[in-house]
């Protein structure tokens, strides 16, 4: 696979992550305080402008109250 920002698998990741948040009630400045990070990098983040970093997706996701492995099976199409 390749590992380019503009892969369509990694599109998809940054959709997902995105949906997870919105989902949540959480504004990109909220995820952003959680994080410990600026809302411009979760802006990039989710444009896809930086890479996802695997420990900040479970951060994210459990940000978000969801479990980062149920997430990623959502993501791959894999149903538990």
């Amino acid at each position: 696979m390749s590992v380019s920002l503009y892969h369509a698998e990694y599109e998809a990741l940054r959709n997902l992550m995105r949906s997870v948040r919105v989902k949540a009630g959480l504004t990109q400045v909220q995820m952003a305080e959680v994080l410990g990070v600026g809302q411009s990098y979760v802006s990039k983040l989710e444009r896809g402008e930086n890479f996802v970093h695997v420990l900040l997706f479970a951060r994210w996701c459990s940000a978000c109250g969801v479990k980062a492995g149920k997430t990623l099976d959502k993501l791959i199409g894999r149903q538990n």
